[in-house]
Order: C-alpha cells, then structure tokens, then sequence
C-alpha cells in the first residue's frame, strides 16, 4: 500500500528538551492511525508539521508524497483537518459557519453535513462564540468530515465530547475508513 503520510527523522527543537526528536513513521493509504502521548510530547507539534504549519529543522515530512512545508497548498487539496484548539471566525451560528465552509470547499450537497449534525446531536442554530467545547469540537468535526477529501488529520478530536458523542464519533471514523479514507489522530 501506498504510503500517504511519512515523517522521517523530523525533529524542531524549542530549548530546554522540549520539541520532537528525530520522529519516524509512515501511514498507509486507508490506515487509520493514531498516536499517544502524555500533554506537551509533541504530538501537535507533529500534526503542525504535517499541515505544513511548522517547518522541520531536521528531517522531512511527506503527504502524498510532497513536501510538506513546501508544497502545503497542493497537501490541503486532500486534506481536512481538526486542530486541537478550535478558534471559529467571527461569524453568527453554526449554520452560518458551516456554509461557509461548504461554500469554500465548492460542496453543494449538504446531506452528508446533515446526516452528521444529526449523528453527533449538534445544534447548529446555536452561536458560536456561546458554544461549549463539546458543541465546537462537534461543529469542527462535521465542517472536516463533510468535505469528503482522502485524508483527515484530527488534533484531540474527542475532548469535549461526553461519552456517548466519542461512541458516535468513532462510528463515524469507522464510516470514513471504510470509505477508504486514511485518518491520523
């Protein structure tokens, strides 16, 4: 299988020991991956890299086999991806939000979104700067999920949510993999 994401020795020192260091790994297109660690291991860090955010000071990190600082346009063409801490543009609701979003992204058929707000009880006549974190980190989910690209990269995508709202969002990861996505989290 093709190999979708890769990290080779990356490694972005900030001082002190903190940063990640000389990093490897690969994902294979339709793999879901996830990766742990303790609060402050890197694992945004890696993320930031992969979305062409960061730029490594050593090493290299591949998406689709471009690079992923210098070709980071080109990567969020098949991208979607949910940051660890959300911060919407100032804009009314979440309709308003997610409509945006679909326009952006060309999509004219909001019934995947719809079918996701419902999976996910999101209520998005709700406003956005009011929202609790569980009702944002729903909102980033539906906006990621309903673009429909190759690879979605999740940053924490269950915190916020309560137990029941994780069970459907890992039904929802299981969804994407078998549509053959490849999913990082």
């Amino acid at each position: 299988m093709k190999e979708v994401i890769k990290a080779t020795n990356l490694t972005k020192d900030y001082g002190n020991g903190h940063g990640v260091f000389d990093v490897s790994f690969s994902v294979k297109e339709g793999e879901t991956f996830g990766f742990v660690g303790t609060n402050g291991s890197g694992k945004t860090t890696i993320i930031r890299h992969i979305m062409g955010f960061l730029k490594a000071q050593n090493g290299k990190v591949t998406v689709n086999g471009f690079d992923a600082w210098t070709d980071a346009s080109i990567i969020k063409n098949d991208v979607q991806y949910v940051p660890g801490e959300i911060a919407f543009p100032d804009l009314k609701d979440g309709n308003t939000f997610l409509k945006s979003q679909a326009e952006l992204l060309g999509i004219d058929d909001f019934s995947k979104a719809n079918r996701l707000i419902e999976k996910l009880q999101l209520d998005p006549t709700a406003n956005l700067k009011r929202m609790s974190k569980g009702m944002k980190q729903k909102t980033a989910i539906v906006a990621a999920m309903m673009a429909d690209k190759k690879i979605l990269i999740l940053d924490e995508p269950t915190t916020g949510l309560d137990p029941l709202m994780r069970e459907n969002f890992l039904d929802l990861v299981r969804e994407e993999k078998q549509n053959g996505k490849t999913i990082l989290m």
